[in-house]
C-alpha cells in the first residue's frame, strides 16, 4: 500500500507540473495575442495560427470561466457560435460572441 501511496504522490506531481508548464504556455499566448490584436498584419497572422492549432483565445469573466471548465471536464462540445451585437474594446475591432454546447449523449 505504500509504494502505491509513493506512486500515486509522484504521479500526482508530475500532473501539477505539466499543467503549470502548459499554464504558462497559455499565459504567454495570451500575452502575444493581446499584442497582436492591435497590428492588422499580426491580426491574420494570429487568425492563421488559430485556424492551424484549432485554438481560439477568449476574454471572459471569472464566471464564464468556471462555466467553460465545467463544460470542458463534462466533456461537452462546441455546437454553434452566434454573434453577439456590437463591439468591445472601441476600434480594435474585437467583438463578443455566444459559444453553444452540447452535452454528450
Amino acid at each position: 500500500m505504500e509504494e502505491w501511496r509513493g506512486q500515486e504522490r509522484v504521479r500526482k506531481a508530475e500532473a501539477a507540473a505539466q499543467r503549470e508548464r502548459l499554464w504558462a504556455e497559455a499565459v504567454e499566448r495570451e500575452k502575444l495575442l493581446a499584442e497582436a490584436v492591435t497590428d492588422e498584419k499580426s491580426r491574420q497572422s494570429s487568425l492563421e495560427i488559430a485556424k492551424q492549432h484549432r485554438i481560439v483565445f477568449v476574454v471572459h469573466s471569472e464566471e464564464a470561466a468556471r462555466a467553460l471548465e465545467t463544460f470542458a471536464s463534462e466533456k461537452d462540445r462546441l455546437v454553434s457560435v452566434v454573434p453577439g451585437r456590437g463591439s468591445y474594446g472601441g476600434d480594435t475591432g474585437l467583438k463578443g460572441s455566444w459559444l453553444v454546447f452540447e452535452t454528450p449523449e
